[in-house]
Order: structure tokens, then C-alpha cells, then sequence
């Protein structure tokens, strides 16, 4: 007994000893930061309203449909998470979707009691590292939505409006823009929603000036941004393929409200041909250079920037539309329309020309109008007989110079028969960019003719915006000025001026130190003068032959005068109502001098 009470005293003590060689049970340590949820989420879908007469696009969203992506996230992107939309989590209806969603992490704030938010469609959900309460769009051109939660609950929020619209036809993809080159979208738009805010332009990126898209089964959704408006209207130019053939002009103004669809129902009727100034066939006439006169050598179709002179940045101020206003073939035939430029249209800051299929020679003016019919800017077409070349000529004019008048069709020729009158050219006043017509026969004062629009003889002076607006309009007073303001700045001798005539890599002659510009041409090398065969020459042993080609005086500027006879040469150089010149009189001398501006006289334009 006393054996076994031992051993009993002795397991007791040894006991404890034992049990304190055996491993502690560990104890978790306390979560740090806020913890995953799992929630079962409700995600509700908004409604558009159409405006009277419209209808609900077939596109438009108006039913959650399985694989459908939202994107949840509280505070930070990398916690986000993107939910894929089943057959079975959608209701009857389509309105709304539920679905248990796990790892999220809501966001608390004491300012709002909103702590999740939701961005759709998840492609195009661009959030940030800290997202905190906004949803950020890569686009805005895509129905786009978002939203906070209430509860387990989010009701989805429109972001944009809807330019909506139909058409029939083989089109298979548009851009639109507008003539005031309004913003349609940026290249980001991100939203603030919160149950406290809301805020549907919080951040932009650039602003759009032309948003690209597909023609869906004959429809056609713009998505706007809220506060979009084209006071202007809009042009949108569609596809054929691949290439631009079809363009439709919305003239009225425009706005669109944030979840509103303004629909202008089927457009068909109100298409058009596009003449797009990026086809391969199209080619550039101011490669070299910008002017207010283009040669033309071959037919085909031509474009140029719709600019001021030769100013490569000046463009326009809304321009609509482009069109020929007058033509001439330099001589007295019935001049036939379209015969020596076809065609001429307005896009893309261009405008483009077309010539018969087969050449005219001739001249052509071209303006560019605003929607309301104003003549905003107008450039000579000049398509000659004959090639155009320059050469030195001996210096006569101190530098390289054209082989003939500024719109001669042909180079005058020194011989005993008579000149071809179609070397006469046109005629200009001093410092105006815009022709008129010269003589049509040899050594006759009468005009050449033309069809389309006439000359108009103001009673007195003009402005520089009305010559503009006008470039048929004399404005005259005797010996003097046609411009109600001087400005002898028109044209000038240190630089080419966007009111300069010449074509590119050509100016107004300079009146420099050269036998052309001298006091007395008759006793220059190389001087000659045939009156009967109407034509006077200088230089050699190469020699420059010009013809007498008149003018049309200050006072009498409907009508040509001293045609073979007399003629005048225009410099750049200009002072108060005068311009320098040289004035060529068979019948009193051939001399350096000046002249009222108004008169019009011809150019023989040098090399820049």
C-alpha cells in the first residue's frame, strides 16, 4: 500500500515536469485594416428620355444582359473588382441585376454614408491607385454610367446624353465634328458620385473635336458629355468602305442634356457626295508653298488650305462652303460655266477643285463662303496654254521673273505679226489680291469676257472688308485711292503679303535699282517696241517681251482703256493714294513712276 501511495506521489510530482516540454496552442494575432466583405449587391439600371417625335434607339441600354462587367471599389483600384453579370442574376425586366460579390472593401467617410462605387462598362473604367469615390472613363463616346451604393443597393447614374439618329444605305462608319470645332467628349472623363455629390464633369482630359463611330444597323448614337452644346450645328461625313464619300450638315443649334436623347430621326435625305480632301487623287497645290493664285497644268482634282494668302496658320473663320464665281478665257467667246474649274467644295480646312477631264485654259476664281452666303476669302485659278517658266532676263527687274503676265495664258512674242491677245493677262488694283479682266483683243479696248459673276462699280470708295467680301467691287476716285482707309502695307517690298496676287515661290516686284525701274527704258540694252504688233521688250541678250496692254483707269474702271498704247506695271511699293510703277506710253514715254491705287494695271511677278 505504502508501495503504490509512493508511486502515486511520484507521478504527480513528474507530471507537471512533463507537461511543460509541450508546445503552447498559438494564439491569432488581431486583423490590421479594414477586412474583405462579402455583400449581395443590387445594381439598378437608369432611363433615357427621348424628346417629342423621337424613339428609344434599339442600342441603347435599357436591360442588363448576361456578361455584363461592372466594376466595385471603395477606396484604392487594386482592391476593385470586377463582377460578370449571369443569366440567372438578372430580374424579369432586365432593370436590375443581383449578385454576391466577394473582396470587397468599402470605404468609410464621416462626410458621406456611401462606401462602395460602381463604374459601367467595366472596359473602359480607368481608375486611378486612390479612386476613393469617383469613376474615371478612358471615353465618353460609349453609353456610360455610374453609381454609389445605398445600402446593398447602387442606382446607376447616366453620364452622358445621346445625339441620335438614322440613315439607309451601304455607310459603315462616321466622324462628326462642328464648324465652331466644339468639344463632343474629352480623351478622359472622370465623375464624382456620392450620396453627399455629384459631380458628372469632375476631371477632363484634351477636349475631341471629332468623335469616330460605327453605323450599327442604320443607327447612329453620339454619346455627350453634360453641357454640351453646338451652337453651330454639326457635320458628320460618313463611309463607304474604307474611304469618306458621304457627308450630312446640321445647321441648327444644338444640346444635349445628361441622360436625354435628342433624336433627328432619318437623316438620308439630307446627304450629300463628299469631296474629302485626303484621297489619294486628290493633289496638293500648296505643296510649295500658300497663295491667293494656284497654277493648274493637268486635270484632275486639287486641294489647298483654306488660308489667308500665304499665311499657312491663318485659316478661316467658319467656313461652309467653297464655289466658283467667275471664269474667263481671256478673249471675247461665250465663256461656257464649270468649263475652266468644274467644281470647287470646302472640308477639312481645304478647299478642293476640280477641272474638266480635259483642260480649259482660262482663269477661275474660287471663294470660300460662311454658312449665311458671305464671301469670307477668294483665290485665282490660273490654267495656262502654255508651260510657265522664269529666267533672269538679263536683271531687268533685278530679280528672276516670270515669262509673262500674272494670268497670261500664253508668253508674248516678239514679231512683226501681232501679239495673241491671250498674253495680255489680267489686271489688278494696286494692293488687292483679286483679278479683273484685261483686254480680249489685240490692241482693242474691250474687256474680255466672262461668265458668272460681274463687275460692279462702287460709286466711291471701299473698305478692305468689303473688297473681301466683294471681290468684284471697284472701288475708285480719281488719281487716287480705291480703299476708304490708306494702307500701303497691301503689298510690300520687304516681304510677301497675304493680299499678294502671285502664286507660290512669286511676289510683286520689288522697284529695286534695275533698268525695268529706270527713268527712261529706252536707252536700256536691249530695248524694242512694235506698236502695230502691240508688244515692247528689254534685256540682253536674253530679252523679256511684254505686252501694251492698257488698263483700266481711276475713273473709268468698269472699262479697259489704251490698250496698245499704252500700259502699266505694278511694284510693291505703294505711298498714300499712289503706288510705284512703271508706267510704258508709247505716246509720251517709257518711265519709272506712280499712279493712283485704284487704277488697275497688270503684273509681271518675280521669283521669291
Amino acid at each position: 500500500m505504502k508501495t503504490m501511495e509512493r508511486i502515486a506521489i511520484l507521478c504527480a510530482v513528474l507530471l507537471p515536469l512533463f507537461s511543460c516540454h509541450e508546445k503552447p496552442v498559438p494564439v491569432p494575432p488581431e486583423p490590421e485594416g479594414p477586412q474583405p466583405e462579402t455583400r449581395t449587391l443590387t445594381f439598378v439600371l437608369p432611363d433615357f428620355t427621348v424628346g417629342e417625335g423621337g424613339e428609344m434607339p434599339a442600342a441603347v441600354k435599357t436591360a442588363w444582359k448576361a456578361g455584363d462587367q461592372i466594376v466595385v471599389h471603395g477606396e484604392y483600384a487594386k482592391d476593385q473588382v470586377v463582377v460578370t453579370l449571369a443569366a440567372g442574376d438578372i430580374s424579369g425586366d432586365g432593370k436590375s441585376a443581383t449578385v454576391t460579390v466577394d473582396g470587397l472593401y468599402p470605404y468609410l467617410r464621416e462626410d458621406c454614408s456611401s462606401t462602395l462605387y460602381a463604374s459601367y462598362p467595366a472596359s473602359v473604367a480607368d481608375n486611378l491607385k486612390h479612386c476613393f469615390f469617383y469613376s474615371k472613363f478612358s471615353t465618353t463616346n460609349q453609353q456610360i454610367m455610374a453609381a454609389c451604393n445605398s445600402g446593398d443597393t447602387f442606382q446607376f447614374q447616366n453620364i452622358c446624353g445621346i445625339l441620335s439618329m438614322s440613315v439607309e444605305g451601304n455607310l459603315s462608319g462616321y466622324t462628326i465634328s462642328t464648324p465652331k470645332k466644339d468639344a463632343l467628349g474629352y480623351e478622359f472623363l472622370q465623375v464624382k458620385i456620392t450620396d453627399q455629390e455629384q459631380l458628372y464633369k469632375q476631371y477632363v482630359g484634351n477636349p475631341l473635336l471629332q468623335m469616330d463611330g460605327t453605323v450599327n444597323g442604320g443607327e447612329i448614337l453620339v454619346f455627350l458629355p453634360e453641357g454640351t452644346s453646338f451652337p453651330g450645328g454639326f457635320v458628320i461625313k460618313f463611309k463607304e468602305g474604307d474611304d469618306y464619300t458621304k457627308i450630312y450638315k446640321y445647321t441648327e443649334p444644338v444640346e444635349i442634356a445628361r441622360g436625354a436623347i435628342v433624336d433627328l430621326g432619318d437623316i438620308t435625305g439630307g446627304i450629300q457626295h463628299y469631296d474629302n480632301p485626303f484621297s489619294a487623287d486628290i493633289r496638293d497645290l500648296d505643296a510649295n508653298g500658300n497663295a491667293n493664285c494656284y497654277i493648274v497644268t493637268e486635270p484632275g482634282g486639287y486641294k489647298f488650305k483654306a488660308v489667308k494668302g500665304n499665311n499657312p496658320i491663318l485659316f478661316l473663320e467658319e467656313p461652309d462652303n467653297a464655289e466658283v464665281i467667275w471664269e474667263t478665257w481671256n478673249d471675247v467667246s461665250e465663256v461656257v460655266a464649270g468649263s475652266v474649274v468644274a467644281s470647287a467644295s470646302y472640308a477639312e480646312d481645304y478647299i478642293i477643285i476640280h477641272t474638266p477631264d480635259v483642260l480649259r485654259p482660262g482663269n477661275a476664281i474660287v471663294a470660300a463662303k460662311n454658312a449665311d452666303g458671305k464671301i469670307l476669302w477668294s483665290w485665282h485659278i490660273w490654267v495656262p496654254k502654255t508651260p510657265i517658266t522664269s529666267g533672269s532676263y538679263s536683271g531687268i527687274m533685278g530679280e528672276n521673273l516670270m515669262d509673262r503676265n500674272l494670268g497670261a495664258l500664253v508668253v508674248t512674242e516678239a514679231s512683226d505679226t501681232g501679239i495673241d491677245p491671250l498674253s495680255y493677262g489680267l489686271m489688278y488694283q494696286w494692293g488687292r489680291k483679286d483679278p479683273f479682266t484685261g483686254s480680249g483683243v489685240l490692241n482693242a479696248n474691250t474687256l474680255a469676257t466672262w461668265v458668272g459673276m460681274d463687275d460692279v462699280e462702287a460709286p466711291g470708295l471701299i473698305s478692305l472688308e468689303d473688297a473681301i467680301a466683294n471681290p468684284r467691287l471697284l472701288g475708285h476716285s480719281n488719281s487716287g485711292d480705291w480703299l476708304d482707309i490708306e494702307n500701303s502695307s497691301l503689298w510690300s517690298e520687304t516681304e510677301k503679303t497675304i493680299y499678294d496676287p502671285c502664286p507660290p515661290g512669286y511676289r510683286v516686284p520689288k522697284p529695286v535699282s534695275a533698268p525695268f525701274w529706270s527713268g527712261d527704258l529706252t536707252a536700256e540694252a536691249g530695248w524694242g517696241v512694235n506698236v502695230a504688233a502691240g508688244w515692247l521688250k528689254l534685256g540682253s541678250p536674253d530679252a523679256a517681251v511684254f505686252p501694251i496692254a492698257g488698263y483700266r483707269d481711276d475713273y473709268t474702271v468698269a472699262s479697259v482703256a489704251k490698250v496698245g498704247t499704252r500700259t502699266l506695271y505694278w511694284t510693291s511699293r505703294g505711298s498714300g493714294i499712289t503706288a510705284s510703277n512703271a508706267n510704258l506710253r508709247t505716246d509720251s514715254g517709257y518711265k519709272f513712276g506712280s499712279a493712283g491705287k485704284s487704277r488697275l494695271g497688270s503684273v509681271r511677278c518675280t521669283v521669291e
